[in-house]
């Protein structure tokens, strides 16, 4: 039971001899308005007593009909008896919380935003091209083992030597870093002594020849370290787009509901609003009837300018939550698109309690789906590669040669030389005494995996914070979710003795308009909540790497 009298008396203090006497019209006011307290307690008594005897009836009600459901098994079709929490005096407001009562048909989906990201979010686009980039990189390395072509003629036609050279053939690169190669040359003229082996018989020479390293460049070369380093990036790509896809939808999913709060937010100042607008005109014609006050239309016009003012301040912060949600929602184009106020959806969903798997489980599953672990383990095999090229350049640089040739046509010299089949074979090599470009390479190469290590630990334990941190947010939010529902039932309900009190006559304007303001503040916080509630829910999902648009569509709004 609730007592309004010492809300309005204050506490009563002995009369003071020092102080002046109060006047009889004093008196008689103090009076009026304790006999008006007086009725207003007895008549919140009276409300009690008719709640707790309307409680026995639908308690009575209740055993009735579970009683005949018990002996007639079609009583289940029967309706629901109504709630013994119904509408009793004194009236009681319920909270206003939009237009709950119907949803509305063109409301935005958190799902719609979410496909929206996924189709043209700038930054997932720019992770998507990359499989562009490293396409053109894996087909760039392979050119190291292109078929070449290789030509020349060279000529000397004025001098005492006269010579002319042509040559042609093909050359590759092979797999385990040899070079295989096959050709034609010819050698005509006044060729110089000293360089009797450019010369050929009359119809040419046919010539083959073939490298093999044995040590360094064997297991191991730089073409073939480019080629798997860009294998490896294109492998990156997918985990790249789907981290960017985690953190876009991320924000996305808070822009959202920043955009819902702001907007349920307007609303709720707007209806304010309206109320004082309202019961100014209702003043404005008791003054003009000569029953009311022109500090009532006063009082009444300063709540209006401080709840316009609200309003534009909550309107401002609406179009900013819609601007910013624009860099998620974008058109077919790709262009950003403001959402129209008409797709404001009716209210939250609903928040429900969440009983969450143990915390092993979770940063488990997190550690196997979440793409920065990825990333990180194909950065270090990147990095291995070039390890595993350094000391293979530590390795002397041995090499085996063989070539063969034959001359055709007609001889040139009467000993014929040229006639007979030329084979050499040998082995050529070299090796840098010092070797600093290897052993560097590889220092700085162990170094970089050791930072790698370091970065992959901190990655798990900033992982499993985030999963703790959602958790909690999780949990917590929903809390502060039942505790402004409940906080916004109870303004509600002292907004309704209050207007009790008008109807019996004892009526303080301003504590009226004060309460309507904690009404609507009550209602703004349970807004907040739910919005807090959510936007965990879309962190707590990020943080594990869930699929986001599957999780989207679960959280459809009325």
């Amino acid at each position: 039971m609730i007592l309004i009298g010492a809300c309005l008396s204050g506490t009563t203090k002995a009369q003071d001899p020092t102080l002046p006497n109060v006047q009889p019209t004093d008196r008689l006011q103090q009076t009026q308005r304790d006999s008006v307290r007086d009725r207003l307690n007895r008549e919140l008594r009276r409300a009690d007593k008719d709640k707790a005897e309307t409680q026995r009836i639908e308690d009575r009600k209740e055993s009735n009909l579970r009683d005949t459901a018990r002996n007639q098994p079609e009583a289940e079709s029967l309706k629901q008896p109504p709630r013994a929490d119904g509408t009793v005096s004194p009236p009681v407001l319920e909270p206003n919380l939009g237009p709950n009562e119907t949803t509305n048909p063109n409301a935005l989906q958190l799902n719609d935003v979410i496909a929206s990201t996924f189709r043209a979010f700038p930054l997932i686009e720019i992770a998507r091209l990359e499989a562009g980039v490293a396409r053109g990189e894996i087909q760039s390395a392979w050119g190291a083992y292109d078929t070449k072509i290789e030509y020349y003629s060279l000529n000397q036609p004025l001098g005492f030597y006269e010579t002319y050279r042509n040559g042609l053939g093909v050359a590759r690169q092979t797999w385990f870093g040899g070079y295989v190669g096959v050709g034609y040359r010819n050698g005509r003229g006044n060729i110089e002594p000293w360089y009797k082996e450019r010369e050929t018989n009359e119809a040419g020479e046919f010539k083959a020849n073939y490298v093999q390293p044995l040590l360094q460049g064997r297991a191991i070369d730089p073409q073939r370290v480019e080629l798997f380093q860009a294998n490896l990036r294109q492998q990156a790509v997918g985990p790249e787009v789907q981290f960017q896809l985690l953190v876009a939808t991320r924000d996305a999913a808070l822009a959202y509901w920043l955009w819902v709060e702001q907007g349920k937010v307007l609303q709720a100042q707007e209806r304010l609003l309206q109320i004082a607008v309202e019961r100014g005109e209702q003043f404005e014609l008791e003054l003009r009837n000569n029953t009311g006050t022109r500090l009532k239309v006063s009082l009444n016009k300063q709540e209006i300018y401080s709840r316009q003012m609200k309003v534009n301040d909550t309107r401002m912060k609406f179009l900013d939550a819609g601007i910013k949600l624009s860099l998620f929602l974008r058109d077919e184009s790709g262009k950003p698109m403001l959402a129209s106020p008409d797709w404001l959806p009716s209210d939250f969903p609903e928040a429900l309690e969440i009983a969450f798997q143990s915390l092993e489980q979770d940063l488990s599953s997190a550690l196997t789906t979440r793409p920065e672990i990825q990333l990180i383990d194909l950065m270090s095999r990147e990095i291995r590669w070039d390890l595993q090229l350094a000391r293979n350049q530590t390795l002397p640089n041995v090499d085996f040669t063989v070539q063969a040739a034959q001359d055709v046509g007609q001889r040139i010299s009467a000993r014929n030389d040229k006639g007979e089949l030329e084979i050499e074979a040998g082995i050529v090599g070299d090796v840098p005494i010092q070797r600093n470009k290897a052993f560097g390479k590889i220092q700085s190469t162990t170094a970089k995996l050791t930072q790698l290590e370091q970065k992959l630990e901190f990655q798990r334990n900033k992982i499993a914070n985030e999963i703790q941190m959602s958790r909690n947010h999780v949990a917590y939010s929903y809390q502060n979710v039942v505790a402004a529902r409940g906080l916004l039932e109870e303004a509600t309900k002292v907004q309704g003795y209050f207007q009790l009190a008008l109807t019996a006559g004892d009526f303080d304007l301003v504590l009226l308009l004060q309460q309507e303001v904690k009404v609507t503040e009550a209602e703004a916080k349970l807004y907040e909540a739910e919005r807090e509630y959510f936007a965990a829910i879309a962190a707590l999902q990020a943080s594990l790497g869930l699929d986001p648009l599957d999780q989207s569509v679960l959280l459809s709004v009325p």
